[in-house]
């Protein structure tokens, strides 16, 4: 485990934010104190309330304006969304191109061009979008920086990421078919951006950080739903989901699946069934049968398809009750979100998930601390998160 002292039940001591915003001080979590809206309140897309200023409070850091370039675009009819490159934004925005974006799927090739080239284009006519890549730049950039810079970087990031949601939530109100794809791009962004910003910011309750991003991910239907047609007939979205394992490949995969199974994944019933009423037992055997799916289907997937990709689909497809069960932080819904970290585990390297499956897993051995005879349901998972030992194959998938 990659937090062994932490297991004997010590309290993780931190620094207490004395002007923290009003949401931060409800959650009992530390607030980094940006100003509109913080780094919590941001990832969580939430309102962001502030106690009285003191007159002393010094504002937060902006950008020296310095040189700029300005980027405009009417994304309605009513509302007009620009900004101003500011030269730490170009600073960002060449970190972007260089280097961010191989990162993001460093094993799929194909998807270089879209997210290099293809994205900015798409994101200076769009400033939404440009707002959203140059946040995950800055955090992509915060990762490897020193201490010292990683707050200046994270400040930015925030930044950037709430003005792209501002304009995102406007226009979740007035869909049009000529900021489709932006938005679908922007909502697909997103998902990346939390992960990666909570996995930096080490969240408290890394279970309800990923029940959010199985939120961010259900919505982007509510994006897709609309413009459907729009969107599916672009060559960005052609592009975005050719890593995918759309219906006819799904099928194909699943034609090669039949006869293997995961036995470990499909004794999860034995747990809903002792455990749960019948509502909660629908919603739990459902989770259980998509996961066995998924984890089918990622050991059988051609090369070069996108893992994460494919493995979050699982996220995009839980069912509401499921949602709420992980959201309240049920045993048995954590422990089957546990085999889902397992998965993760045995994905290619990458920064924007890579200590998801432990954090996941430790927050549900501490859930289970107490209780032996569930605890027990984590040696799976705990195995192959430890070992990251299951590679991608053809063989059968009993270990």
């Amino acid at each position: 485990m990659t937090e062994p002292d932490q297991r004997v039940g010590k309290r993780k001591t931190h620094t207490k934010s004395r002007r923290g915003c009003f949401q931060c001080k409800q959650r009992h979590t530390k607030c980094n104190e940006a100003r509109p809206r913080c780094a919590n309140c941001v990832r969580l897309d939430v309102q962001c309330t502030w106690p009285p200023i003191p007159d002393s409070y010094p504002p937060s850091p902006r950008s020296n304006p310095g040189s700029h370039i300005s980027v405009s675009s009417p994304e309605t009819t009513q509302h007009v969304d620009s900004f101003d490159l500011s030269i730490p934004d170009m600073r960002l925005l060449h970190h972007w191109t260089s280097k961010c974006y191989q990162s993001l799927h460093p094993d799929v090739p194909m998807k270089h061009d879209l997210w290099q080239n293809q994205m900015v284009e798409l994101g200076f006519e769009h400033p939404f979008l440009l707002h959203g890549l140059l946040a995950l730049s800055a955090v992509h950039k915060a990762a490897s920086a020193p201490p010292g810079d990683r707050q200046s970087l994270l400040l930015q990031a925030d930044s950037h990421m709430s003005r792209a949601l501002e304009t995102h939530r406007r226009l979740l109100e007035e869909p049009t078919v000529a900021t489709a794809v932006p938005m679908f791009s922007l909502s697909s962004t997103l998902v990346t951006y939390n992960l990666a910003s909570a996995q930096l910011e080490k969240p408290e309750d890394p279970i309800g950080s990923l029940h959010h991003c199985f939120m961010l991910l259900q919505g982007v239907k509510v994006v897709l739903d609309p413009q459907w047609d729009q969107i599916g007939s672009t060559t960005v979205f052609a592009e975005m989901s050719a890593m995918v394992l759309g219906d006819e490949t799904l099928k194909s995969v699943d034609d090669r699946a039949k006869g293997y199974e995961v036995p470990e994944i499909l004794r999860l019933n034995e747990l809903t069934e002792l455990l749960l009423n019948s509502e909660d037992k629908r919603a739990c055997t459902s989770a259980t049968s998509e996961l066995h799916a998924t984890a089918l289907r990622f050991r059988h997937m051609p090369p070069q398809s996108d893992c994460y990709s494919l493995l979050l689909r699982w996220g995009w497809n839980l069912p509401e009750r499921f949602m709420k069960l992980l959201s309240s932080h049920n045993p048995v819904a954590c422990i089957i979100t546990a085999y889902f970290a397992a998965l993760l585990a045995q994905g290619y390297p990458i920064w924007w998930i890579a200590e998801w499956p432990q954090r996941i897993l430790y927050a549900t051995e501490q859930l289970l601390a107490t209780t032996a005879e569930l605890s027990r349901w984590l040696d799976w998972p705990r195995h192959m998160i430890n070992t990251r030992s299951w590679s991608t194959t053809t063989t059968p998938l009993s270990s």
